[in-house]
């Protein structure tokens, strides 16, 4: 009793003096208050496996708390993760895809207070990008009978389901399979062709992740064949100088070496890696040659037998030489006569020559300079598999898929050359070229933009990362426009090409294969939905103007005066008049022999690129009524473009 009197006298004193309440030393202390839980929110979803907690909490008697943080996958059993913490947060990661109960627990010197429980959920991890195919990317001599195989793994543990596409070219692969749980599947193939394939894994929880396109060659069941039927015939002699040999070949697809000397036993290569059967060359007057020539594939080799030709004895005499036209007027003036001589130059017919890639071995160059009558000229040899081209100045760009762009000069007809190359940094789909620079679309991840240099080396300047991208891209002004498939497509402002930048999407029903911009009006082949006409004036806000239904696997467009070519895969071409672009008309179709890659319009002419069938040529002077002229075949045949030189 007199210890309570004394502090109660103290208080009082302190009180008085001071104003200030001095608790009694020895009062209750109160617990802290409830701690308020900040993040993960209660209920949340999606939330990153890298969370960080956070929370408040605060003590009545203005205690220093510190805090135990709990965490669970049951509610009934929590786990405490972090004791003792003086901050008011909390780093941790969580697996994927999981429920968690989470509680905070402040403590002051005595006393303790648990929070209430909330829970939250984690994002979903996709599946890792599908890898390791079987066959390799690249492969060749593939078996017609496989298992086609990959692997692919989940983070979080989830069963996965796998679709397979699988075409004879990058934009006709189709599903094969869908929703399968195998990471394999029987397939049987085609001899001596060439397959691209990719794989999609599911999770079955909305993640899903494309692998990337891989692509094969199955091997020949026929035997390497030694080429024989010469022609000139063995023996033949009274030749002109200026000679095609010529010869025949059964088997499997092989390259052509050719041989030629005034020496059986002292014979030099004249040619190398030829995809035709057939080689131009000139000789000498009065001299004996012989010639053999050496069928390649893969690791293997046959010699022809070995022939010879004469040619006829040069004759001295005197030749009619030709003379310029001359027209002489006479003019009298003032009694004087005033004669004047002009010089009139016949005009010579310019060779027109296609050039075209698809069938593995690189760049076809083809002579259509008389479009009933097309032959092959000569070709450039690729390391890789040359899906795509552009030629500009007399110059070819070759897409080469895993081999990166080839830059062939091809000034000499007679004798191109490849004269720079450029690693990219994915497969190369496709190239654009413009001035001097080369936009190159590569894969499904982006835009590679390209100097092209005095001497023709190609120097990196930029790059875009587009994911899904495909297809064929095109440039015009200082825009590129790039297809995204079932994304429709996008306008890239490439006007600084060291720095492109992305300004709009636009898409379109169906899955945009390609595009070709002319007069502000983008015409976008779109698959299942046809021909697309897209106002592109202002390029961030592109407007739809018409569509012509046409039904198709496949879709390929080229436009020139006025008309739409629009090639359908197995289903052939139409022609379309877009005079009127908000009133697109259908004139008339054809179903080719082949699968029909694409075409290019030229001053009446259609050339078709029509797969296995090889070339096709059309008058289209009436394009209601397109002419058969010609159909070079023996070749396969994807992509197209024509020079005039």
């Amino acid at each position: 009793m007199k210890l309570k009197f004394i502090i109660l006298a103290v208080s009082a004193f302190v009180i008085v003096m001071t104003g200030v309440v001095i608790f009694p030393l020895l009062s209750k202390n109160d617990p802290p208050s409830i701690p308020e839980l900040y993040y993960p929110v209660n209920g949340a979803t999606e939330i990153p496996i890298n969370v960080v907690f956070t929370w408040a909490g605060t003590d009545p008697n203005g205690d220093t708390l510190k805090y135990d943080l709990y965490l669970s996958n049951d509610k009934e059993n929590m786990t405490i993760i972090a004791s003792n913490l003086t901050e008011t947060s909390f780093s941790k990661t969580l697996d994927y895809n999981k429920t968690y109960y989470w509680k905070v627990v402040s403590k002051d010197k005595k006393d303790s207070t648990n929070s209430d429980i909330w829970f939250f959920s984690t994002e979903n991890s996709i599946p890792i990008k599908p890898y390791s195919p079987y066959p390799s990317d690249g492969e060749t001599n593939v078996p017609l009978i496989i298992k086609l195989s990959w692997k692919s793994e989940d983070v979080d543990g989830d069963k996965l389901y796998y679709d397979v596409y699988l075409g004879r070219s990058i934009d006709t692969m189709k599903p094969i399979a869908t929703n399968i749980t195998e990471n394999e599947i029987d397939v049987n193939l085609t001899e001596d062709a060439r397959y691209y394939w990719k794989v999609v894994s599911k999770d079955g929880h909305g993640g899903v992740r494309y692998g990337d396109i891989w692509a094969f060659q199955t091997k020949s069941v026929k035997e390497l064949g030694m080429p024989f039927d010469p022609n000139p015939t063995n023996g033949a002699t009274d030749l002109e100088i200026n000679i095609t040999l010529e010869w025949k070949y059964e088997g499997k697809e092989a390259l052509f070496d050719v041989y030629l000397g005034k020496d059986p036993k002292d014979m030099t290569i004249i040619a190398q890696d030829l995809g035709y059967q057939f080689y131009e060359l000139s000789v000498d007057y009065n001299s004996t040659y012989y010639w053999k020539v050496v069928a390649k594939s893969d690791n293997e080799s046959k010699e022809s037998s070995i022939w010879n030709f004469t040619t006829k004895e040069l004759l001295i005499e005197e030749t009619e030489m030709s003379t310029p036209v001359i027209l002489e007027n006479s003019i009298t003036e003032n009694s004087i006569t005033i004669e004047s001589t002009e010089i009139v130059e016949i005009p010579t017919q310019k060779n027109k020559y296609v050039y075209t890639t698809g069938s593995g071995i690189g760049m076809y160059i083809i002579d259509v300079t008389n479009p009933k009558e097309p032959k092959v000229v000569n070709h450039v040899y690729t390391e890789g598999w040359a899906v795509g081209l552009f030629v500009k100045d007399k110059h070819a760009y070759i897409a080469d898929w895993i081999n990166g762009v080839i830059v062939a000069d091809v000034n000499d007809i007679k004798s191109p050359k490849k004269i720079a190359k450029l690693k990219t940094y994915g497969k190369v789909y496709s190239i654009f070229v413009k001035d001097d620079i080369a936009y190159v679309l590569e894969g499904s991840s982006g835009m590679e933009i390209v100097k092209i240099n005095n001497d023709y080396s190609l120097e990196p300047l930029s790059y875009i990362e587009l994911k899904g991208s495909s297809g064929r891209i095109f440039v015009e002004d200082n825009y590129a426009y790039i297809p995204m498939g079932y994304d429709g497509f996008v306008i890239v402002d490439v006007s600084d090409p060291k720095i492109p930048k992305l300004l709009s999407y636009y898409d379109v029903e169906g899955f945009a294969y390609n595009i070709f911009v002319k007069n502000n009006i983008a015409y976008v082949a779109s698959g299942k939905d046809g021909l697309t006409l897209v106002n592109v004036k202002n390029k961030k806000s592109p407007k739809f103007v018409s569509n012509v239904k046409i039904k198709s696997e496949w879709a390929r467009v080229h436009y020139e005066n006025n008309i739409v070519f629009y090639a359908k895969g197995q289903d052939g071409f139409s022609l379309i008049d877009v005079s009127n672009p908000a009133k697109p008309i259908l004139i008339s179709s054809i179903d080719t022999k082949g699968f029909c890659y694409g075409g290019y319009i030229r001053d009446n002419y259609l050339y078709v690129a029509d797969g296995e069938n090889g070339l096709i040529i059309y008058d289209i002077s009436n394009p209601e009524k397109p002419q058969l002229l010609s159909n070079l075949n023996g070749l396969y045949l994807q992509n197209i473009i024509l020079e005039i030189n």
